[in-house]
């Protein structure tokens, strides 16, 4: 539009800190004196990387010229440099970087890029009812650092920011899974101001141009069902044609974090702490257990917990109300335990005796709350870390018992296994349990170290090689030995009698 009538070159000149690009074809030539033709093919870009300390201290001069080379006309563009980008640990090295490439893209593994958040789902808080993500506030600074740094740095003269406007937000879709705290100067200490989260998608920032603003952000929810983990957060600068306007970003940067997944963690790990129900009354005491368990532990220098028989109701089955896990972030992990919808004697214990600072809690309930055994956590175990035919699965792969997947009987609750499958890191793997009275896995199969090899071997009880040893101890004579002896209400069978019921063996077989 400003090109003169009967220019046919021009030449670009500008102020230093702008670099000038002409892109033209391989056979587009300049002129002698830098001149270019006026061809339409011809595109010149010009880039500024230095904030600008004035509005438009930075301009372009294009110079038209006639075929005799006489200055026809001069067009200036005057330039305002700003800066705007919003900033992550994209890079998982413990600190936020600027100018990272790609920073609305997340990718797995150890190259991969992609900022990590934690669900602050322990209770640091002290006297906070439930987990810390249940607070819209920030009570203690221990509970800052469960969640990830995002910085907003906004630059420039700020005669433009009276007249722009930079904002904050998250889409609605991601909204009800986060929430961030800016940190604001207070009188004394930092004020941390919630801004975004589940009924707030935007926040005007105030004071742009004068560096960085600090934001804390949480997860409040796990990857689950409708649920990747992937989260965005985009800063954008808006342009205000009047006073109520929504305005028109024309500029908008955009960060993405995961959701850190929970993981389980298998028992061929070395214990930190074990957890075991104390039973007094009567003849089901497990006195004489306890005894053989702490002497076990001292060998091995490790943390018993007791819980005794009134916060577990007379519930011994801890290990069917729980399971340990972790959530890891490049700037912290901590350790959480997962509470089973089994909801027995032990219904409250995880809630409340070990949630707690740096110890979180997550827990799924199905609809109407109907279980079956198989809900228990007995039904839930985890490989070490195997590699399976050329795949790797590095944080070991989770176990659950279910029936064949062509016949009807008791499943883990959907609520349970879509959180499972979710976490992705550990992609579950459904086996056969359900042919089993109480139906869990951890009833036939079991992980323990070895040296060698992959590092652990896999225990599996074996029918067969029960009626093996029945078959060798009643060729020894003890074929009128009799199990359950002095159990009331069980039925009473000698080796003889197990090894001649071909019903039972037919089951067995089918079992093996």
């Amino acid at each position: 539009r400003s090109t003169p009538w009967g220019a046919t070159s021009f030449d670009v000149h500008a102020t230093p800190a702008v670099t000038v690009h002409v892109i033209h074809s391989p056979t587009t030539k300049p002129t002698m004196d830098s001149r270019w033709p006026l061809d339409p093919d011809i595109e010149v870009v010009v880039t500024i990387d230095v904030t600008s300390r004035t509005v438009d201290d930075n301009q372009v001069k294009i110079s038209y010229y006639d075929r005799e080379g006489h200055e026809l006309a001069v067009a200036w563009l005057y330039l305002t440099c700003v800066e705007v980008s919003l900033d992550v640990d994209w890079s998982r090295s413990g600190r936020v970087r600027s100018r990272g490439k790609d920073k609305d893209k997340w990718t797995w593994g150890p190259d991969g890029q992609g900022a990590v958040l934690l669900v602050n789902c322990d209770r640091d808080s002290p006297g906070a009812g439930g987990t810390d993500s249940g607070q819209a506030d920030i009570r203690t600074l221990a509970d800052l650092q469960d969640m990830s740094v995002m910085l907003l740095r906004t630059q420039g003269p700020s005669a433009i920011f009276a007249e722009y406007q930079v904002v904050l937000h998250v889409p609605e879709s991601d909204a009800d899974k986060v929430r961030v705290f800016h940190a604001v100067r207070g009188d004394a200490l930092p004020l941390y101001k919630p801004v975004l989260g589940p009924d707030k998608l935007s926040y005007v920032l105030e004071h742009a141009g004068h560096g960085d603003s600090t934001f804390y952000v949480e997860g409040l929810a796990f990857p689950d069902r409708g649920f990747s983990g992937l989260v965005s957060f985009s800063a954008s600068l808006l342009e205000l044609p009047h006073k109520d306007s929504p305005g028109t970003p024309i500029f908008t940067d955009t960060v993405v974090f995961r959701v850190a997944p929970w993981i389980m963690t298998p028992n061929t790990q070395q214990p930190l702490e074990v957890f075991v129900c104390s039973i007094k009354q009567g003849s089901d005491s497990n006195e004489a257990f306890l005894e053989g368990l702490r002497a076990l532990l001292r060998k091995a220098n490790c943390k018993l917990t007791v819980c005794s028989e009134q916060d577990s109701r007379s519930d011994r089955w801890i290990q069917d109300e729980l399971e340990f896990g972790y959530v890891e972030a490049p700037h912290k992990t901590f350790p959480v335990v997962f509470d089973s919808p089994r909801n027995r004697g032990l219904k409250d214990f995880a809630f409340k005796r070990i949630l707690g600072p740096d110890f979180g809690y997550v827990t799924r309930e199905p609809p109407g709350k109907s279980v079956t055994s198989l809900d228990s956590f007995g039904n839930l175990d985890v490989s070490p870390p195997v590699t399976v035919r050329g795949k790797e699965y590095p944080l070991g792969r989770i176990l659950i018992g279910s029936p064949l997947p062509w016949a009807s009987g008791r499943r883990m609750c959907r609520a349970v296994r879509d959180f499972l499958f979710a976490q992705k890191v550990q992609a579950p793997l459904e086996v056969y349990s359900e042919w089993l009275s109480v139906g869990h896995v951890d009833e036939f199969l079991t992980f323990v170290p070895a040296l060698d090899r992959k590092g652990f071997r896999l225990l599996l009880a074996s029918p067969n090689a029960c009626y093996k040893l029945f078959k060798e101890k009643q060729q020894q004579g003890h074929g009128e030995a009799t199990q359950f002896i002095g159990l009331k209400g069980t039925e009473k069978k000698s080796i003889d009698e197990i090894l001649a019921d071909e019903s039972l063996r037919s089951d067995n077989r089918h079992v093996q």
